[in-house]
């Protein structure tokens, strides 16, 4: 029972804030639209400042660490193979994409850091930031070829080559993008930034973890239950529990070849894995005229994720 209440002292804090978030824009407290300026804060300045920071105060060899980059990156990769053939059996190739990129893009930034940092601090800026580096370079390109492969031939933008590369070409202007290339160009040269600026950079980052989880909560306001209910619970499904799944196996192969990861970056392997899906999924399936779909997937994954996130930790820590 102690052991049980210990793992809930760890997720009622961060869903008491989205729960608080809800509240005050159901009451009028805040505009839905405040959300996305909060939002805004958060995804172009809060968590670039934090990642930069976490890179860039730290040897290049202390941020990088590819057992933990595999095990995020492949459970993600199987996941999206295993939910994009199984929604080409059930699903028009409209949808197809749009509920694939929903079962395994996690929302490391909003939900995931606020984790990170009370389960693992000392690693939770880099932990983020490989995160970011792996969905940015591999998840989210994928996500948007899917969805792109669902397109009537005359609307489809190129070739699958030119289609990457107008991917990639959009994403490096991203501000977590330039953070982290920024932050490893730091690192790489051993560079130390002068006090104050440090100080800057942490004062701004500080404001990421219940900025994000406020805005989470908010933002379910908008969000309703129109939409395909068995596609979107599918999807959620991936997320919340195949995507997991993956990520032991992934764990477990590794441990049969003589590689056993840290315990805390094994446990963030773990937690990544389980978080609910990723709130900007939602803006990409609005461009295909799917958005209600992406939106009801992502609150059955939110409130859903208060259980198997509970199931999670109660398993690996």
């Amino acid at each position: 029972m102690a052991e049980i209440l210990t793992i809930f002292g760890i997720t009622f804090p961060i869903f008491a804030i989205v729960a608080i978030g809800y509240g005050t824009v159901t009451k009028g407290v805040f505009r839905p639209a405040d959300m996305g300026i909060l939002g805004g804060w958060v995804m172009n300045f809060a968590l670039p400042a934090l990642v930069f920071g976490a890179i860039s105060s730290r040897p290049i060899s202390e941020v990088i660490h590819p057992d933990y980059i595999a095990v995020y990156a492949l459970s993600g990769v199987l996941t999206a193979g295993l939910t994009f053939l199984w929604f080409s059996l059930v699903a028009d190739p409209g949808r197809r994409g749009v509920v694939t990129m929903v079962s395994y893009c996690p929302n490391s930034g909003f939900i995931g850091y606020p984790m990170f940092l009370i389960l693992v601090p000392d690693h939770a800026g880099i932990i983020l930031a490989m995160n970011f580096l792996v969905e940015n370079i591999v998840f989210i390109p994928l996500a948007l070829m899917a969805i792109e492969a669902g397109k009537p031939r005359e609307d489809r933008r190129g070739n699958a080559l030119q289609q990457l590369g107008q991917v990639l070409k959009g994403l490096v202007k991203r501000p977590l993008v330039i953070a982290i290339i920024l932050g490893f160009i730091v690192s790489a040269l051993g560079l130390s930034l002068p006090g104050p600026v440090r100080h800057l950079i942490q004062l701004v980052a500080n404001s990421a973890s219940a900025v994000a989880l406020f805005v989470i909560g908010g933002s379910l306001v908008g969000l309703s239950f129109q939409g395909n209910l068995r596609l979107a619970s599918q999807a959620a499904v991936g997320k919340l529990i195949v995507m997991p799944i993956f990520a032991a196996l992934v764990i477990f192969t590794m441990a049969q070849f003589g590689h056993r990861m840290d315990p805390d970056f094994r446990i963030a392997g773990y937690l990544s894995a389980a978080l609910p899906t990723m709130a900007i999924a939602a803006l990409f399936a609005q461009e295909v005229g799917r958005g209600a779909l992406a939106s009801l997937s992502i609150l059955i994954n939110t409130l859903g994720a208060f259980i198997t996130l509970n199931i999670v930790l109660f398993l690996v820590i």
